[in-house]
């Protein structure tokens, strides 16, 4: 049954295709996901991305990336996110890096930014793409920076101030507008497969959950996916988990966001999840859980936050350090704090 998946329009997950690239046809649905290596620390053809950069931005954004290091990360509304994206990640004269480095204009990426890693599904009737990337599950961080609840820190940061209290460097890092825990709520990204197979991927329409026309196709449900019966033992046919990116937060706990992919032969269960845990101080969780049933005209999406502090969490002090290291088996421990659920409708995508 496996088929090759059209080409996606405008997808950050395209450019980098390693051997390690899968794809499956079930139904009316693709499926795709691609899993390589994590993208490189600094530039790597600084000759080039530094003529690009020029011609595209001025003389002032030569060897920037050396420069935002000892700055703070500005923050960026969506729609300048979106706008950086479309005009730079197809620009030929920038390496990978330097894309990055543009479009998100972070102070410091995670450690293992997984660039050209994604799963994407394209339902063909509707032409809906739902895909899951890196690059757009970074943005988050930098539109809107959850970081800490106010008055947490790390459990050494009390002692590290006061060793540094007259070092302007660490003046700098306290100062810095940047979530250093990288949390994001990312959930997909969506668009239409396009029409015009002669057209440029640059110029396909993003589709925003805020703005018609994916707008109109959600509405909030009561109805539940239904997680006992996804715990029923029952054949799968495609099975995927996809690393986008994690950081150790200088050995201070980890922050890795993934997702996996199940399909079955009545169904898909696909689970987006960025886990926080700063050790012996705090752990988050931001899920998306998308479900449909084959032959159904619209998938179930759960959006959850759980967060707690490490003290208020209720373990067995002989299971808390290895529940602590285990997120799928603390994640039964950490309280819910907010849940969306609505369904997205697939019919009404072809209109």
């Amino acid at each position: 049954m496996n088929a090759k998946p059209k080409q996606c329009p405008f997808s950050p997950g395209t450019l980098g295709l390693s051997a390690d690239h899968r794809h499956y046809q079930q139904d009316e649905w693709l499926f795709e996901t691609n899993r390589s290596h994590i993208l490189n620390s600094k530039c790597t053809s600084s000759f080039v991305c530094d003529k690009t950069r020029a011609m595209m931005m001025g003389d002032e954004c030569c060897d920037s990336t050396t420069n935002r290091k000892q700055q703070s990360t500005p923050r960026k509304s969506l729609d300048e996110y979106l706008d950086c994206k479309r005009r730079i990640y197809y620009e030929r004269g920038l390496c990978q890096y330097c894309k990055y480095d543009l479009i998100l204009s972070m102070a410091h990426l995670p450690d293992m930014t997984y660039a050209s890693n994604h799963l994407r599904l394209v339902h063909k009737p509707s032409r809906l793409i739902i895909e899951f990337n890196a690059l757009d599950a970074l943005a988050p961080i930098v539109i809107k920076s959850y970081g800490l609840p106010v008055g947490l820190k790390v459990s050494a940061s009390e002692a590290w101030l006061r060793a540094r209290m007259n070092c302007e460097y660490t003046q700098n890092v306290c100062n810095a507008d940047f979530d250093w825990t990288f949390s994001t709520d990312y959930g997909g990204t969506f668009r239409l497969d396009s029409l015009d197979k002669s057209s440029s991927p640059t110029e396909a329409i993003e589709l925003r959950p805020d703005q018609p026309p994916l707008s109109q196709w959600i509405e909030p449900t009561d109805e539940r996916i239904d997680m006992e019966q996804l715990k029923i033992h029952k054949q799968i046919n495609f099975f995927d988990e996809i690393e986008l990116f994690e950081d150790e937060l200088a050995d201070h706990g980890v922050a890795q966001c993934l997702v996996k992919i199940r399909v079955h032969p009545d169904c898909f269960y696909i689970l987006c999840r960025f886990f926080l845990r700063v050790d012996r101080v705090f752990v988050r969780y931001f899920d998306t859980r998308l479900y449909h049933e084959f032959g159904s005209g619209y998938l179930l999406r759960e959006r959850s936050q759980h967060e707690s502090t490490i003290a208020e969490l209720d373990l067995a002090s002989d299971m808390a350090q290895a529940l602590l290291t285990h997120p799928q088996e603390l994640f039964g421990h950490v309280p819910i704090k907010n849940l969306v659920v609505d369904k997205i409708h697939l019919s009404s995508s072809s209109n």
